[in-house]
């Protein structure tokens, strides 16, 4: 028996994942104002398969080509007329990842609509972590660079 995937679940699966509501958020009004978030989404997706042999697959094949070569055949069987070669299957599977980070909002209220964007202070974080890094590796260079002269 094979396994077949159920296509019709994979693709609405995907389409969800695509679609328009994974960026933009639930538009959400408070005190005359609307509020719609927004992410940046960054998806991803592989698939693989495979296949085999069933019980009493050729082991040895004719010399020759065409249907007279594949009708002499030889098939091996065990004593009891049981195909020596069992069924060898393989297997398949598909993946998908997704990753997604707030960028901000669209506030629309009496002065018209606005971008608000997120702030990530993770980002600014790390940023001044970097810089600090480089003006301290750049000062070193210069202070062993002045003591060698």
């Amino acid at each position: 028996m094979r396994y077949a995937p159920d296509l019709s679940r994979i693709s609405e699966a995907v389409a969800e994942s695509f679609g328009v509501r994974q960026v933009y958020g639930e538009p959400i009004e408070r005190d005359g104002v609307l509020v719609i978030p927004a992410a940046r989404v960054w998806s991803g997706a592989g698939a693989g398969g495979g296949g085999g042999t069933e019980p009493g697959a050729v082991v040895e094949p004719a010399v020759g080509d065409g249907a007279d070569a594949k009708a002499k055949a030889k098939v091996k069987t065990k004593a009891g007329g049981e195909p020596e070669t069992p069924a060898e299957g393989g297997g398949g599977g598909i993946g998908f990842g997704r990753r997604a980070e707030p960028a901000g909002a669209f506030v629309v209220d009496e002065h018209g609509a606005r971008w608000v964007p997120a702030l990530n202070v993770n980002r600014i974080v790390l940023g001044g972590q970097v810089a600090f890094v480089l003006a301290a590796a750049v000062l070193g260079w210069a202070v062993a660079r002045r003591r060698r002269k």
